[in-house]
């Protein structure tokens, strides 16, 4: 059991002490103490990141533009919250970083075409893998997995409607922040979709297993 697992516990557990609530609902408050905590770290870390390398906006908007596609478009888990966490700090970190250099450096035309090639890559990846399930979710539900892959089509089309909003208004104001804020929603949906095929889950798995071995390292050597 991991250390966020443990604190979910113990705050579910006193809450339920204090109001009486019974086992069955004890572990619903756990449930969303867990999922409460690990949110709030993983915002923590790329905040940090994004803080101490200049790159906050663009590494907050590309996770939150990941983090809500997944939740209709399901993909692969790190094996604990604080690997996920690591993982997605290392990822949007990069990614961050990546866009900034990319919007100073490139001509606009080839940066609308490269959006232009997320948007209908993420398309194609929803249409045709949305929702993926993992080991807690199998989603096999016929009726849930439509719903979902409707929910993932819809959400990524909301976001190209915005994308084209906060393209013609820097059209006319010449205002780079508004293009960062398009090229990092394309980024973030990209990277979304990439975690939904093989290639993704390699990707997640190696860190995985890096920070695991670093972990377990640190531990040997204290």
């Amino acid at each position: 059991m991991s250390g966020v697992e443990k604190l979910s516990k113990v705050i579910a557990s006193k809450i339920s002490t204090n109001l009486s609530i019974d086992k069955d609902h004890e572990e619903v408050l756990a449930y969303g103490a867990f999922a409460l905590i690990q949110t709030l770290m993983s915002i923590l870390v790329i905040v940090v990141f994004g803080v101490f390398f200049n790159v906050l906006m663009e590494s907050l908007v590309i996770s939150f533009s990941a983090a809500i596609l997944r939740k209709f478009s399901g993909g692969d888990h790190a094996s604990s919250p604080v690997n996920c966490a690591l993982i997605g700090m290392i990822i949007f970190g990069g990614l961050s970083i990546l866009v900034k250099n990319i919007v100073m450096n490139i001509n606009f035309l080839y940066l609308v075409a490269v959006m232009i090639m997320a948007f209908a890559f993420t398309f194609y990846i929803m249409f045709k893998y949305s929702p993926v399930g993992c080991a807690n979710k199998p989603l096999k539900n016929q009726n849930i997995r439509k719903h979902l892959r409707r929910q993932s089509i819809v959400f990524v089309l909301s976001l190209l409607i915005i994308n084209i909003i906060l393209i013609t208004v820097y059209l006319k104001t010449k205002n780079t922040y508004l293009l960062s804020i398009a090229v990092c929603i394309s980024t973030g949906i990209v990277w979304q979709s990439i975690t939904l095929v093989s290639l993704g889950h390699l990707i997640i798995e190696k860190l995985d297993k890096v920070i695991g071995g670093i972990k377990i390292f640190k531990r040997r050597t204290n």
